[in-house]
């Protein structure tokens, strides 16, 4: 809208090699470079040799977008791809210290743009890793509990408590009952720290963020469920390349790799299961249910599948 030049790349960052990206941005003395935290998080796995044999001085900020980016993968782009042959002031390229800001901001197509994140043009606030930044000025959010009491350094639900300027004049119903207790509702739980600082942990919905999409549990049980005939479950288990994978469990002996074939055939390879697990019978609950338990249960205990085993088994003894 003001005349800048944006350079899209549709395809993936390692051919014809893992310094595709690289490449572009030295070619096209790119200034901005936006991606997602997943993209990152595979790239930080490769050598960083394809980042500094190119010159990618003309990069002044790294923007990312879609889902949660780790501290860890902050600092990667931070160090790696944000060090210079040029050194600004608080830069040295060998030992890698990092020149530009890399700025983690949230977002929902329903709110129709950034909410939150560390503005560079306007008042720059303190990175702090792992965050998505303070609220962008003009937007209301809050974290609360259960209760819709507000709460510090504890998770909770993210909310915005006013209206905001890129609000749409025509909505479905869907969005206007997000409204429905007087608040938005954004649907993902998150900490705010003392400082007003935003870390957005995941869907609350058990919907799944697998490399920056959204992933449906349904869909997935039910293309399991019509081509084996088997009870299944779905939940969204922590991956440290993709941020989530589907965890899929299954009532009575299956083949794993005709699950896997199904889902790869039926949603995508996006959706590819990172654990198939067999159980005798399923517990009779709701589904909707169980996959919230199972998911707050995962989260609380950093992934452990133990706490997977023991819900499962309460339930089936009960």
């Amino acid at each position: 809208m003001i005349g800048s030049t944006i350079l899209l790349y549709e395809g993936g960052p390692d051919w014809p090699s893992w310094d595709r990206w690289w490449d572009l941005i030295e070619r096209y003395a790119v200034t901005i470079f936006l991606a997602t935290g997943g993209a990152l998080r595979l790239l930080s796995k490769q050598d960083s040799s394809h980042v500094r044999d190119h010159n990618i001085d003309t990069l002044k900020l790294i923007l990312v977008t879609a889902e949660p980016l780790e501290a860890s993968t902050w600092r990667w782009a931070y160090s790696v791809i944000g060090t210079s042959y040029a050194p600004l002031i608080d830069s040295i390229p060998d030992k890698l210290t990092g020149r530009i800001p890399v700025v983690n901001m949230y977002i929902q197509s329903e709110l129709g743009t950034f909410i939150t994140g560390n503005l560079v043009n306007y008042t720059f606030p303190p990175l702090k890793p792992g965050s998505v930044g303070p609220p962008i000025p003009g937007f209301n959010i809050d974290v609360i509990n259960d209760s819709s009491i507000s709460v510090r350094e504890s998770i909770g639900r993210l909310i915005i408590k006013s209206p905001w300027p890129a609000m749409p004049i025509e909505f479905p119903e869907d969005y206007e009952s997000l409204w429905s207790r007087g608040f938005y509702d954004t649907g993902d739980y998150a900490v705010m720290d003392s400082d007003g600082y935003i870390y957005v942990l995941g869907r609350r919905d058990t919907v799944m963020k697998v490399s920056g999409y959204r992933l449906s549990p349904g869909a997935i049980e039910e293309v399991i469920e019509s081509n084996l005939h088997k009870q299944t479950l779905v939940v969204g288990l922590y991956d440290d390349l993709r941020f989530e994978s589907p965890l899929v469990i299954v009532e009575g002996q299956v083949n794993t790799d005709d699950v896997k074939r199904i889902v790869r055939d039926y949603i995508g390879p996006i959706a590819d299961p990172k654990l198939v697990l067999t159980i005798k019978r399923m517990p009779n609950i709701q589904k909707h249910i169980l996959r919230r338990m199972l998911k707050e249960a995962l989260w609380s205990s950093e992934g452990s599948l133990e706490v997977v085993e023991n819900i499962l088994r309460e339930f089936l003894n009960s």
